[in-house]
């Protein structure tokens, strides 16, 4: 039997979201755009200059300016907020505000935090929203943040290959900020011997990383002979910083740069998978802690004792600590700041273990609500279109196997802004209207 329906009853129907909200303004205007990509380069510039910034802010007594980029993160955050998660009502991005909220909460209570611990935890994660700011937005677009991202890498492979003949003055040197003793000249060795070198940074990991990741941002507004004359420089310099990650993702972008320009170029959609597959990388982990801990993978290879520490040490302590002594941290993580620098300015110091690894650090942090971000993150490929982004994502992947990715903010920002587009709506994103019988809303009926 025929179904019936009175003139005013009305139907359900789905229908697409009005172009103007998918294809109109973009979420952030252009003028947060390009302050936020300010605090972005703020960031790279005191992570790339850190020993030498310190050293020469200190000899002039404005070691207070070294906080800047992190005052305005928490302006960042505050926008990110107000802006991406309350205004655009996007999923993720509610998540991430009351996680990290809920976070702070759990890290103050379960670390006993003073004063400069609290600020500290908050502060490690600021840089998150300031990239997390960015959806559909990209650095590249922007000619004067291309030119300051080329400044970066080539001021940062200019220290590391000066350092070897060159005595910098803010070696061995330790400053006092705040009450809190840094060391900004610290020599640092290798299992084999040999110096790490740190360039301007003074420390290897960091200036590897801003030596290579700020050129990926921009390499392709070089030529293909300028791209292969800057390999020789950088992969000198990241040599010298004996960083292997560093040196490993360098080959890799190599190899990918030969295949897409020489061989058979790659399309945006076949970038998009390629970023998806990087989340590999995540249960790879997993693996490895499971199958190869406590195996000495030195009887291998000696440059795998790093490695080996990771896997049988570092990145599984946290979680077999909660098990016995707090259990429900399993669950809700063991709070802000824990487990990372922030531990040791508490009295659970004798437990900060440093868990080089990205994912598994902010797990211990955040606990569950993070792995359902996690799952955010990986829709991120599907929703971005730039170039860079893509690109992005599959090197901060490879890079979070073995880097924290908060001790150099710089890390975190560039993380952040890669996965943002995860904040975007769908392109087919589909809204429920009540329809009349007639194809018009309530609404138009009782406008007319």
């Amino acid at each position: 039997m025929a179904t019936t329906f009175a003139d005013d009853m009305p139907m359900r129907r789905w229908r697409r979201k009005p172009a103007a909200i998918l294809d109109g303004e973009p979420i952030v205007s252009d003028r947060a755009f390009r302050l936020l990509v300010v605090v972005m380069c703020m960031f790279g510039f005191r992570d790339m200059l850190t020993s030498s910034l310190r050293y020469y802010l200190a000899q002039v007594h404005l070691g207070a300016l070294w906080f800047v980029p992190d005052m305005l993160a928490f302006v960042s955050f505050g926008y990110f907020a107000w802006h991406i998660a309350w205004r655009h009502r996007s999923p993720f991005a509610i998540l991430l505000v009351v996680a990290f909220t809920f976070s702070m909460v759990v890290g103050i209570l379960f670390m006993n935090s003073n004063g400069f611990a609290i600020f500290s935890s908050a502060k490690l994660f600021m840089p998150i929203f300031v990239g997390a700011s960015l959806p559909g937005r990209s650095v590249y677009d922007l000619k004067w943040a291309r030119w300051v991202l080329t400044g970066m890498f080539v001021t940062s492979t200019i220290g590391l290959l000066l350092e070897p003949h060159v005595a910098y003055p803010w070696l061995g040197q330790a400053l006092d900020n705040f009450g809190q003793t840094k060391n900004v000249g610290r020599v640092w060795w290798a299992g084999d011997g040999n110096i790490r070198y740190g360039g301007f940074a003074g420390e290897s990991t960091m200036a590897s990383y801003m030596t290579i990741v700020p050129y990926f941002m921009v390499h392709r507004q070089f030529s293909r002979l300028t791209n292969i004359l800057l390999w020789i420089p950088i992969y000198y310099a990241v040599s010298l910083s004996t960083n292997k990650t560093a040196l490993g993702v360098f080959a890799v972008f190599m190899l990918y740069y030969v295949v897409s320009n020489f061989l058979h170029p790659i399309s945006i959609e076949r970038k998009k998978q390629i970023a998806r597959w990087s989340f590999v990388t995540i249960p790879a982990t997993i693996l490895m802690m499971l199958l190869l801990g406590g195996v000495d993978l030195t009887s291998i290879s000696r440059s795998l004792f790093s490695l080996q520490d990771r896997i049988s040490n570092t990145w599984g302590f946290p979680f077999i600590w909660m098990s016995q002594n707090f259990p429900v941290g399993l669950l809700i993580g063991c709070g802000m700041g824990c487990f990372t620098y922030p531990m040791e300015y508490t009295e659970m110091s004798y437990l900060w273990v440093p868990v080089d690894n990205f994912y598994m650090s902010t797990i211990a942090m955040m606990g569950l609500p993070f792995v359902v971000f996690i799952f955010g993150m990986f829709s991120a490929p599907g929703k971005s279109r730039h170039h860079d982004k893509l690109l992005l994502m599959t090197v901060v992947n490879l890079y979070s196997v073995t880097v924290q990715g908060y001790g150099p903010s710089t890390c975190a920002v560039f993380l952040a802004y890669a996965f943002s587009d995860m904040f975007l709506p769908r392109p087919a994103d589909w809204s429920r209207r009540f329809w009349r019988r007639d194809g018009t809303t309530r609404a138009a009926k009782q406008a007319g």
